[in-house]
């Protein structure tokens, strides 16, 4: 009677452990999992389209919504911060907690940076800046030997550099090398200070070439320009360099030097010809001499002598 007594004690035992995981199991996957999850609870997503991203975003946080917004598209038909479009849509039954996607449209357009076009051909530069969503306006020209070349980028008049910030379809002007213009007439440099000099000379777009000074003082505060070349009679091409020579002294004093410069730089005669008309003379007498050299080598043969050709031309520095 005891060993049936014990096994009765064990199934009942048996039976009790069953019931209470049963129960357990009951309660944990149907009363308190679906209480914590709000199972069976759903919230209507509201309809945004007509709301800005101020009061929409306000009305997801009423509703226990979160959301994310992204404004990285500006429509000007649009009115700034109005809603574009949402996901879920409107009247989506959606939990507590779920992720509402927003794309709004923000106040303007996002700046665009000034790509690096400085010594870049006109061409490249225009492509890049239409891709960057800017726009071209003035086209400057100024002499330089880069022709065609990006030299500056100006925005509302002012310098501005690769990489600065521009509002989306803003307009720039492009400052683009012209090349270096031929048989320019050269400023008159005489009587000028050095720094008047200097700066004629840079405005008119050639360079500084030697400055030598005549008498004893190398004085560059009071010395005027007594002498230049190439004068200021000729025409000469822009970048290229032009010497001036100083004095302290009155012309007078000093007759005997620029004489010299005349003898060196001008015709030996007492006539003054300008250096451009010296390097034609001194072409003339080239050709000359070789057509005395053919006629010599062939004294008998009296047939046609070939036009030789001219040669180099002669550079008076």
């Amino acid at each position: 009677m005891r060993g049936v007594k014990s096994i009765s004690q064990i199934l009942l035992n048996v039976v009790i452990v069953i019931a209470l995981s049963y129960g357990l199991y009951h309660f944990i996957f149907n009363v308190w999992l679906d209480s914590y999850t709000n199972h069976g609870e759903f919230v209507d997503v509201p309809d945004l389209s007509k709301m800005n991203v101020t009061d929409a975003t306000a009305k997801l946080e009423e509703l226990g919504l979160t959301y994310e917004v992204d404004s990285s598209r500006f429509d000007p038909n649009t009115k700034p911060f109005a809603i574009m479009d949402f996901y879920p849509a409107a009247q989506s039954k959606v939990k507590e907690g779920r992720r509402i996607f927003i794309k709004s449209n923000p106040k303007t357009y996002r700046p665009v940076e000034l790509p690096d076009l400085i010594g870049k051909s006109k061409r490249l530069a225009f492509t890049q800046l239409g891709i960057s969503g800017l726009k071209i306006g003035k086209i400057i020209y100024e002499p330089d030997l880069a022709k065609d070349a990006v030299l500056k980028i100006l925005y509302n008049g002012k310098i501005i550099k690769a990489g600065e910030q521009l509002p989306r379809f803003a307009t720039v002007d492009l400052v683009l090398g012209r090349g270096m213009l031929a048989g320019v007439r050269m400023p008159n440099l005489v009587n000028m200070t050095l720094s008047e000099a200097k700066q004629s000379i840079k405005d008119n777009f050639f360079e500084i070439g030697q400055i030598k000074f005549i008498g004893g003082s190398n004085d560059t505060i009071n010395a005027r320009v007594v002498y230049q070349f190439p004068f200021a009679t000729d025409t000469y091409d822009q970048g290229q360099p032009i010497d001036i020579w100083l004095s302290t002294e009155p012309r007078e004093k000093i007759r005997a030097q620029l004489k010299e410069l005349d003898v060196q730089y001008k015709n030996f005669g007492e006539d003054t010809i300008s250096g451009s008309q010296y390097r034609d003379i001194l072409r003339q007498k080239a050709e000359q001499q070789i057509k005395n050299l053919q006629e010599q080598n062939n004294p008998v043969e009296q047939r046609p002598v070939e036009t030789p050709k001219a040669p180099e031309e002669v550079i008076i520095e």
